[in-house]
């Protein structure tokens, strides 16, 4: 459980018989995660297996490696889970023990321990040597997001990706939460070296105040800065925040200029039907009036010489109106029967989409 927490700190003394500081350890647990040029989403998600649930019994450190294994660097992201322990007597001696520490920072915390520039006869001097490096890991992480919001920012003209713009997001989160807690956890050890001071200062042994004072304004020093850090990654957030912000509303603004340019099509559409409506209009009198007239109901025969043309109606023209009158009330019902069904279909379909519960997924 404790090697798959996000971040602690903690300490114990041991004394003699006399009641006088034999040993002293502390210990602390730091992540960071690093993000690489390449972001895109993960396609297996692995879950977090308790070792008491199930009835498995892998070890946590193996369980913790398959969430943060060395899979994720392919999705262009790893994670840094650093422990260390430190073992300090009032002699002077100090064993101190580093846990999965990049190979990098590795190299760079063996030659600050070797140069000899920081007095070890402090049990947090040592620490403030490690803590400079995991500023430095920090740091680098912090700006690495920084840099992928920026190069969003110069592809805004471009088409949206939208998953990678959640992925740079998702990151910024896991960041600015490993800042918050590496402060928590720094800040503690700084309190715990507050507190060995002065347990220390009212014992038999006098500490030299020089070297425990540049130890205490080393461990705040690298504190504030763990802490603005923090707000430089809150920021990040902000701005990533910002700019899916506008990825939405230039989408919202995109898809409305297309509903305005098909209401302007439909509109020079709807025009064009009625001028079609209007010449039909001006001509279906006419029309008819002329399909009338030229059934066989009617029989017109012109004059022959200087006699009289003649004019006649069928006596049978009422088969016309028979049929006729029927057959359109006929069509009329059947328009407004389909009518009236089809708006009970849409209504019954709108009631129980409104209706409808939505379940989260």
């Amino acid at each position: 459980m404790y090697l798959q927490a996000n971040g602690f700190a903690g300490h114990d003394v041991c004394v003699d018989e006399n009641d006088q500081l034999k040993d002293y350890m502390y210990w602390a647990h730091f992540n960071v995660k690093q993000t690489f040029e390449s972001l895109r989403p993960k396609e297996v998600f692995v879950p977090h297996i308790s070792a008491r649930q199930g009835g498995h019994k892998t070890e946590d450190h193996d369980l913790d490696t398959l969430v943060h294994g060395p899979h994720s660097i392919q999705n262009g992201w790893e994670w840094y889970e650093m422990g260390f322990f430190a073992h300090w007597n009032p002699a002077g001696s100090i064993t101190l023990l580093c846990f999965d520490v990049p190979a990098k920072a590795q190299k760079a915390i063996e030659k600050l321990f070797l140069s000899g520039i920081t007095k070890l006869d402090s049990p947090y001097a040592a620490f403030t040597l490690i803590s400079d490096e995991l500023l430095r890991l920090y740091d680098s992480s912090v700006w690495r997001i920084r840099n992928h919001i920026s190069q969003w920012e110069t592809r805004r003209s471009q088409e949206t990706d939208y998953f990678l713009l959640h992925e740079i997001a998702r990151h910024g989160v896991h960041v600015n939460e490993t800042l918050s807690v590496a402060a928590r956890s720094l800040g503690a050890l700084r309190q715990y070296h507050d507190v060995f001071l002065k347990n220390l200062s009212h014992g038999g042994n006098k500490p030299k105040i020089k070297t425990w004072d540049t130890v205490g304004s080393r461990l705040r020093f690298q504190l504030d800065l763990l802490q603005n850090l923090n707000e430089r990654s809150v920021a990040n957030n902000a701005r990533i925040q910002n700019e899916i912000t506008l990825a939405f509303n230039a989408a919202a603004q995109r898809d409305s200029m297309i509903q305005v340019e098909m209401g302007l099509q439909s509109t020079r559409e709807a025009s064009a039907m009625r001028a079609i409506a209007v010449v039909t209009m001006i001509f279906l009198p006419a029309t008819f009036v002329s399909t009338l007239f030229g059934m066989n109901f009617f029989s017109f025969e012109p004059s022959e010489g200087r006699g009289r043309s003649s004019f006649t109606v069928s006596t049978h023209f009422w088969i016309y109106w028979v049929i006729t009158i029927p057959l359109t009330i006929i069509t009329l019902l059947m328009w407004l029967w389909w009518n009236a069904t089809t708006g009970r279909l849409q209504a019954s379909r709108f009631k129980m989409v409104t209706n409808a519960k939505i379940y989260p997924v």
